[in-house]
């Protein structure tokens, strides 16, 4: 990651506009941030934090609008913008901070440069998460790690040099991202103490399923299972000796034998009862014969009863068509009368379309009275409100007024009280004067030596200072009543200048509503507003529209009248004609019918009806003569097929056949149900011991190797001292410390040098991570802890293990062209800054550009290119030195 420049404005102690152009600062490399302190420097950082991040560089200060210079002009928008270079790629970050009404509203923007040079958006309306996360996806490094790689903080320069070992853990699994060997030991473990888990269920199982048969081992199943085999043995011995299947079969042949001399009783009944019903069969051959001769009249009979129908339809459709013409005809004169009372409306219609006219004409005259009423309202309304004002001014002046009177009473009572006081002590000081006169002397204020008259000394106390103190709270008052008599004389000029403004806003509305009269004068009687005019217009419109539409309705409906009427007309001579042929054919058809009746001697069409059956009914009738002389055939011949079968055969007991019968089946299905019972016991017993024979097998030497599998595990993550994540980072933290001493190498003429020890962490078992240094001019071999440092020194020892982490960070991927430090140059001696030059000069031509944050004179001497923080009475401002 490349900075390519970073703009901010009314952001921390910058009121205006402020742009730092990193291109021209990274073609010297190391550059300097100088100035006061406390006047922004560190905000040039923050800047670059916060457009990524939405957090400062050092923390504590990650409330956007709390970022907000006081000193920005109240409508000037808050933003800060971060170009910058990653890959070939140019990205852009900007939060703002604009005023929407009365507070601030923030918005977020993140753009990509297209190979046209056009920043495209890269991101729809992106949130505050959404710009973190994106910033973290193209860079390649979480908040912290940016801190600990690219921006190393005031106040967290040294904090991985003297952080204990958990410390170290979390600062090194931030920027290293290490958590995925923890997972991996998670994981593990956790399979690890399920297939414990699983063996030790699986064995409780086979357990509680043995004690289910009372059984402790598969041995003792095994026998359980014999025993039952045993039983099932005996009770099939026992069923062979029963010989039940003999006299079940014998039983049920004499239950056959039974049921066919049962057959046979049937039969003879069947007979009896047939031969009972052969008057009934008698009366049904009788009514088939009826049924035939009626059968013979029956079309002569249907064509009298259709000629006679056929003549009574031609009567009601006679009547009908007389019936329809007198009602067209007087639906005909109904219409006509209807055309001419309508037709005589035509002067009230005349009428209302004048009205209508001149109306429409009045819209003008409507339209200005509302804007008239409106700006006559909108002046009542200035005028309340303006009295409104007045009254206000006038109740604050009042009450100066009364406060004034109040003060007046209070400063009169002070004035007699001060006199009072006076006059007391000045008799007091009369008295004792004349109590030292003597007789001969004079006195010290008149000179006589006479002294007739001498004053006596007064009775009370009073002092010159009681004297004063009253004559201050006077004074107070005096003063207190010239400040209110001066601000009720302002009130006064105030409800003077209040009045006139009402009186010259009444004087307007005066105006506007002798206007508003006068439009009123012109308009129609009961017709106030142009809402109510249009309305009254398109009645009239519509009454207009209704009766010429009801006109071309009414001559429609008269025209189509007189024709139904004509056409009515013309039906009833056709329907007469029609009458008259219907009646010959009836008469004729009448006549055929009482001639065939006679000749089959029905006496009328009635008795001939009675005796007459359907097809169905005949049909019925036949068959049930079929039927039953079939059914007399064949009963008759079952009963002697019947006696010749059972001829010589003995009838048996069939009552006594069941019951045996019974109760050899009863007892045949006992044994079967048995045999059932112990046939499934012994299938589910064998089946649960081969289950548990095979799911039983070996499982004490898997759950020796699940729990050797699970301890392993335990220490993989950790839980007895140093985990898998630890390891790797251990491994991680030997790189980034050998990285450190090449830059150690450079300082002091290579006095220093890290190393990482396996010494266990003080309270706890973990080790791996704990850093001491070696000094070749000290006489401690084992190296001794970075805590006992003085501040210059771990100031470069932090440096060259945050340039260490940077280098290493820069090996797992990420590209790193920049690195800001800032402050901590203060604790450095010159020989101890001339070698950190050496290691910044180095990184330089490594990472490309190198930004130092100090007040320190010697590194403004020897570092040309500077960006120098001035603070003036508008907010601070950066002025850039490029040497």
């Amino acid at each position: 990651m490349k900075p390519v420049k970073v703009e901010f404005q009314a952001f921390g102690p910058y009121a205006g506009h402020e742009t730092v152009d990193f291109t021209s600062l990274a073609k010297k490399g190391l550059f300097l941030i100088c100035g006061k302190t406390g006047i922004g420097k560190t905000m040039i950082l923050d800047a670059m934090t916060f457009a990524l991040f939405g957090k400062s560089s050092g923390h504590g200060r990650d409330d956007f609008e709390a970022m907000r210079c006081t000193k920005a002009e109240h409508n000037a928008v808050t933003f800060v913008k971060f170009e910058f270079e990653n890959n070939g790629e140019y990205y852009l970050f900007e939060r703002r901070l604009e005023r929407k009404r009365k507070n601030l509203s923030a918005s977020y923007n993140v753009s990509q440069k297209d190979e046209a040079g056009v920043w495209q958006p890269l991101m729809e309306n992106p949130k505050d998460k959404a710009l973190n996360e994106k910033a973290v996806e193209i860079i390649g490094l979480e908040y912290e790690q940016f801190r600990q790689v690219i921006i190393l903080p005031q106040g967290q320069f040294e904090r991985l040099l003297t952080s204990n070992s958990d410390e170290k853990e979390k600062i090194l699994t931030s920027i290293f991202g290490e958590e995925r060997w923890q997972k991996i030991a998670e994981n593990f473990y956790e399979k690890a103490e399920k297939r414990k888990n699983e063996l030790k269920t699986k064995k409780d199982r086979i357990q509680n399923s043995l004690l289910e048969e009372n059984c402790e081992s598969t041995g003792q199943l095994l026998l359980l299972v014999e025993q039952k085999k045993e039983q099932e043995a005996v009770l099939d011995k026992e069923y062979q000796k029963a010989d039940y299947d003999r006299i079940v079969k014998e039983r049920q042949e004499q239950l056959i034998l039974a049921k066919r001399f049962g057959d046979l009783h049937k039969a003879e009944r069947r007979v009896e009862e047939l031969l009972a019903e052969k008057e009934v069969r008698a009366g049904w051959e009788q009514r088939v014969k009826d049924a035939e001769r009626a059968e013979k009249v029956r079309n002569l009979i249907e064509a009298e009863q259709k000629a006679q129908n056929a003549w009574k339809k031609r009567q009601t459709e006679e009547e009908a068509a007389n019936n329809t013409a007198d009602r067209k005809k007087k639906e005909a004169e109904t219409a006509s009368e209807r055309v001419k009372a309508h037709a005589g409306k035509e002067k009230e219609i005349d009428a209302l379309r004048r009205t209508k006219i001149r109306y429409e004409g009045k819209r003008g005259d409507y339209e200005g009275l509302e804007a008239a009423e409106k700006e006559y309202v909108s002046g009542k309304k200035a005028e309340e409100d303006a009295l409104k004002t007045e009254n206000e001014a006038r109740r604050k002046s009042e009450a100066f007024a009364e406060r004034i009177v109040t003060l007046q009473t209070e400063f009169s009572a002070l004035q007699k009280e001060r006199e009072r006081l006076l006059n007391a002590y000045l008799a007091g000081i009369t008295g004792e004067l004349a109590s030292q006169l003597v007789q001969g002397k004079p006195c010290p204020v008149c000179g006589s030596i006479e002294h007739p008259h001498k004053a006596e000394a007064a009775e009370n106390g009073t002092t010159r200072a009681m004297v004063d103190a009253k004559k201050k709270e006077e004074d107070q008052k005096y003063e207190e009543l010239q400040k209110q008599a001066a601000l009720q004389e302002k009130a006064n000029a105030e409800v003077e200048k209040k009045h006139a403004e009402v009186e010259r806003i009444r004087t307007e509305v005066a105006g506007l509503g002798a206007q508003l009269e006068s439009r009123k004068k012109n308009l129609e009687a009961g017709i106030s507003t142009a809402l109510m005019l249009e309305k009254e217009i398109r009645k009239l419109r519509d009454s207009i529209e209704e009766y010429e539409q009801s006109r071309e309705r009414l001559a429609e409906e008269e025209k189509k009248a007189v024709e139904a009427y004509t056409e009515a007309r013309t039906r009833i001579d056709a329907a007469e004609k029609e009458t008259k042929a219907a009646l010959e054919e009836y008469r004729k058809a009448k006549e055929t019918a009482e001639n065939g009746l006679k000749e089959h001697q029905f006496a009328s069409g009635k008795e001939a009806e009675q005796f007459m059956l359907s097809k169905e009914e005949l049909k019925k009738y036949t068959s049930f003569i079929a039927d039953y002389d079939a059914n007399v055939k064949a009963a008759k011949e079952n009963r002697e097929a019947l006696l010749k079968e059972l001829k010589e055969k003995e009838e048996p007991d069939e009552k006594t056949c069941q019951e045996e019968l019974d109760r050899a089946n009863n007892e045949k299905g006992e044994y079967r149900e048995k045999k059932a019972v112990l046939s499934r016991e012994v299938e589910r017993l064998d089946r649960k011991l081969q289950a548990l024979l095979a799911e039983g097998d070996g499982i004490e030497e898997k759950i020796r190797e699940a729990e050797e599998d699970f301890v392993f595990a335990k220490k993989l993550r950790g839980d007895s001292g140093t985990g898998l994540r630890r390891y790797v980072l251990g491994i991680m933290f030997s790189s980034v410390v050998t990285a450190a001493n090449q830059m150690l190498e450079k300082i002091h003429g290579g006095r220093y040098r890290l190393y990482r020890s396996d010494e266990k962490a003080q309270g706890t078992n973990k080790r791996g991570l704990e850093l001491k240094v070696f000094d070749k001019h000290s006489e401690e071999h084992d190296g001794r802890f970075v805590s006992t440092l003085s501040g210059g020194e771990k100031f470069l020892a932090s440096l060259a293990l945050s340039i260490g982490m940077s280098a290493v960070a820069q090996k797992s991927g990420i590209k790193i062209e920049a690195l800001f430090i800032d402050e901590g140059f203060g604790s450095l001696d010159e020989e101890s800054i001339t070698d950190a030059m050496e290691v910044l000069n180095s990184i330089q031509e490594a990472n490309g550009l190198v930004g130092i944050i100090s007040h320190v004179q010697i590194l403004q001497d020897q570092i040309p290119s500077k960006l120098r923080v001035i603070s003036k009475a508008d907010g601070s401002h950066i002025v850039r030195t490029v040497g």
